[in-house]
């Protein structure tokens, strides 16, 4: 019984390429709003924040092709560069963080 479910071919699913169409346009629309805007404001740090978070799930879900990981990785890239907009850069904490991303993607993988 276990070697007729080994002997079926798994089919992958397709990777969208409008993931890849929005992370481009996500990192284009970054890079204006960034040499547009000063950081002055709460609400043009919210804008960033909320653009690179989305920048990073698209081109992340382009490339994994799975929804929790690429939430995963996206909130990885806004948390590393929170800490860097708060001048915390130790290396450590770039250890830390991915230590914790990598134990919650297994702990999620498990349930």
């Amino acid at each position: 019984n276990e070697s007729i479910m080994l002997d079926i071919p798994q089919m992958k699913k397709e990777r969208n390429f409008w993931w890849l169409v929005v992370g481009v346009s996500g990192i284009c629309s970054l890079a204006w709003f960034t040499n547009s805007y000063n950081p002055d404001t709460a609400y043009r740090l919210l804008v960033f924040f909320l653009l690179l978070f989305v920048c990073a799930f698209a081109f992340a879900l382009f490339i994994t092709n799975i929804v929790r990981r690429s939430i995963l990785i996206s909130i990885g890239v806004v948390t590393l560069f929170l800490l860097r907009f708060f001048g915390l850069r130790e290396p450590l904490y770039l250890i830390l963080l991915a230590a914790s991303l990598i134990s919650l993607e297994l702990y999620l993988n498990k349930r």
